[in-house]
């Protein structure tokens, strides 16, 4: 069910954003490869970089359309579940990266494809389920 629109979802981004930069600093275990720290902090400025400029009301510049956005987000959310897999992340750090990978594929899954102002169009009927 796809219940978040993309007022909320643009919210949700950037406490996302916030969260990829600063949470490795205290949930990362002192013995985590330098990678995993850089690679969360990378992520989560990418994510305000492009969220910036998607075309949603939570943006500077619509230049990015909404499911395109969806798209990078998934695709982020993968990559951070693949990640221990690909990099040999162990104990808590293979943790964090799959739980910070499931959140975004999960926020993803559950948000409705059309901006707001889509919604609120004559022709574009609002998703009910």
């Amino acid at each position: 069910m796809r219940f978040l629109n993309s007022t909320l979802h643009g919210y949700i981004d950037y406490a996302a954003a916030l969260a990829l930069i600063i949470a490795p600093f205290f949930f990362l275990p002192a013995s985590a490869p330098a990678i995993a720290t850089w690679l969360s902090v990378a992520a989560g400025s990418a994510l305000i970089v492009y969220s910036l400029i998607t075309d949603y009301s939570a943006s500077v510049r619509r230049a990015i359309p909404f499911p395109v956005h969806l798209a990078i987000d998934l695709t982020a959310g993968l990559a951070f579940v693949l990640a221990p897999l690909a990099l040999g992340f162990e104990g808590l750090t293979q943790l964090y990266y799959q739980v910070m990978g499931g959140a975004i594929i999960l926020v993803v899954l559950v948000s409705s494809p059309r901006t707001t102002r889509e919604e609120k169009l004559p022709g574009h009927p609002v998703e009910v389920a």
